[in-house]
């Protein structure tokens, strides 16, 4: 019993060493037209517990000042300096690839020319946080560049988040499948579990929070294929269901 206490004294003290995902943000001053939006001072970027994602400028960051200027989270595609320096926006004042084709981004909001500044923002729903690497500075109102700098992509190695998420995840099963009256799951003990279910026309027929219970009785459900959706703080997998 001591050792069993001790192991989650452990992992409690690991989760809350760990709460946090940080990474610094460089490679700024790609902005050669025009030097004075070049980005300057410390830059990270910082993945939380809860689900979202928070920008820090330092006491030091400075850039010009601008009457629209936002911070973005940017996935590049691999794409060059050249590439993303061209990034305009489109008639829904959405991000866009020169060509036309959309950047996959959410905006951070905006920022002030100079100081210390915390930005925090939830990550979109479907969003991978693992798929992004440049925080990209951007004038709407003018759809002007600013300034891109890049940053190491948080992953299941360097971030106990996503690796304690994704196991949790994972672990989560239900069965039968096929069923006919009711499917049992199981591996389900993370305080926030919620699991939806629904038919092919996207109708929700069922939902429940946090499982309480572990089986869902399915008797009522029509003949068909259904869509699982199941979803631990922000993290989502769709597992399909057949009712006979």
């Amino acid at each position: 019993m001591r050792t069993i206490l001790l192991t989650l004294f452990l992992s409690f003290l690991l989760l809350q060493i760990n709460a946090q995902c940080s990474e610094n943000v460089s490679n700024f001053g790609n902005n050669t037209s025009t030097q004075s939006y070049n980005i300057s001072g410390d830059v990270s970027i910082t993945l939380n517990t809860n689900n979202t994602v928070s920008l820090n400028l330092g006491s030091n960051f400075s850039t010009a000042a601008g009457p629209d200027v936002r911070a973005y989270l940017v996935n590049s595609e691999g794409k060059s300096t050249t590439e993303i320096k061209s990034i305009s926006k489109d008639t829904n004042n959405q991000l866009i690839f020169n060509g036309g084709s959309s950047v996959d981004h959410f905006q951070f909001g905006l920022i002030n020319a100079s100081g210390a500044q915390n930005l925090t923002v939830s990550i979109p729903e479907g969003k991978n946080i693992a798929d992004y690497d440049k925080i990209f500075f951007f004038c709407l109102q003018f759809g002007a560049f600013w300034d891109f700098g890049t940053y190491t992509s948080f992953n299941q190695n360097s971030c106990s988040i996503l690796s304690i998420e994704n196991i949790e995840l994972d672990n989560i099963k239900f069965y039968p499948n096929p069923a006919k009256n009711k499917i049992q799951f199981s591996n389900t003990n993370a305080i926030s579990t919620e699991i939806r279910i629904f038919n092919l026309l996207g109708k929700q027929v069922f939902h429940q929070s946090n499982i309480s219970e572990k089986t869902i009785d399915t008797s009522s459900f029509n003949k068909g294929i259904y869509l699982v959706k199941i979803d631990i703080d922000g993290k989502t997998k769709t597992q399909k269901l057949v009712i006979q």
